[in-house]
């Protein structure tokens, strides 16, 4: 039997303070505020990918609190909107997390070849930038660097679990089952790209070439290309967040409203004829003093010859009043 101070250290303390160390203290977040900024510094030249990938993280863990809450929450339908908000989740991942990757991938191909590019940009680059490095029109145009969309979530999946499994936080029960990825060596003939030679070329011009935004090629060349890249990224958040997605969200909810009825054997015309028929058992039918029924009632009182003191008076005195206007007029 383990006595208190054992048990204090192995199960209570000891646990507290690993957790504290590798993911809270001090070193920690220094370990994990340098892997982001290493992060950030490395594709800084990537704006529209950064901003997809912080988008992405953003809209990803408003869906796991909204689920976490749920789950901790009281409410007697959370089962059906933690079903629901896990169905959204999958419509954002479809439609507003994956797409723009795709699509900033197709672009910079695209760019980068010189298939789309400005009049400007073009003349630039054939006709001043690549004299002056020594480069090939093949080396302008050259896109061996951009790697396809499939090839880049395998790379990045691949390093997460190489980083874990040798971090050896994970049971052993768990590391075991999961196989060491293996990198294949591709031998390749190393290119430059675009980027290599506008940064040759201010460096041989020294930032000082007139014609140029800054007077460097790399902010005008390769400045193009990242605010069309950037553009096309807001453009599509902003059109599949705002427009498609509320539509399809909509949609969305009522198919499941519809399918949950049926699971309960029921039907949205169904539940409004309970709703309205608890109204109406539950609102009060008052009757007023002077309502229609109470002047039948008086109606039908008079008839039977039972005038109150005050309609006789009324009548009689009426009478009186016509026949007492001339002595010369008796009945």
């Amino acid at each position: 039997m383990l006595n208190p101070k054992t048990f204090l250290k192995d199960f209570i303390v000891g646990p507290i303070y690993n957790f504290h160390q590798n993911y809270v203290g001090k070193y920690a977040r220094h370990t994990y505020c340098k892997k982001i900024a290493n992060f950030i510094f490395n594709r800084s030249k990537e704006t529209a990918l950064i901003m997809l990938i912080f988008n992405s993280i953003s809209i990803v863990s408003s869906h796991l609190s909204q689920i976490g809450g749920l789950k901790k929450s009281k409410r007697e339908n959370k089962d059906y909107l933690i079903n629901q908000e896990r169905q959204e989740l999958g419509l954002d991942l479809l439609l507003t997390i994956i797409p723009p990757f795709i699509l900033n991938n197709f672009l910079m191909k695209k760019l980068d070849s010189g298939e789309w590019t400005t009049k400007s940009a073009r003349t630039y680059l054939t006709d001043r930038i690549a004299p002056t490095v020594g480069a090939s029109r093949n080396e302008l145009y050259n896109t061996s660097h951009i790697k396809p969309f499939k090839e880049n979530v395998k790379d990045s999946v691949e390093e997460f679990i190489t980083t874990i499994k040798k971090s050896g936080k994970l049971p052993n029960f768990i590391n075991d089952k999961i196989p060491m990825p293996v990198k294949k060596f591709v031998d390749k003939v190393p290119m430059v790209s675009m980027e290599d030679i506008t940064t040759d070329f201010d460096l041989i011009k020294k930032g000082q070439f007139k014609q140029f935004y800054n007077g460097k090629a790399y902010d005008e060349i390769n400045g193009q290309r990242n605010g069309m890249l950037i553009l096309a990224t807001i453009g599509y958040t902003v059109i599949a967040s705002n427009i498609i997605m509320p539509i399809l969200k909509n949609k969305l909810a009522n198919h499941s409203y519809k399918k949950q009825l049926e699971r309960m054997g029921e039907t949205p015309e169904s539940i409004k004829r309970k709703k309205r028929f608890e109204f109406y058992n539950s609102t009060p039918i008052k009757i007023e003093e002077h309502s229609v029924f109470n002047t039948f009632s008086d109606n039908k009182t008079a008839s039977a010859g039972n005038y109150t003191k005050n309609q006789q008076n009324n009548i009689f005195k009426n009478f009186n009043k016509y026949t007492s206007q001339s002595n010369d007029l008796r009945i």
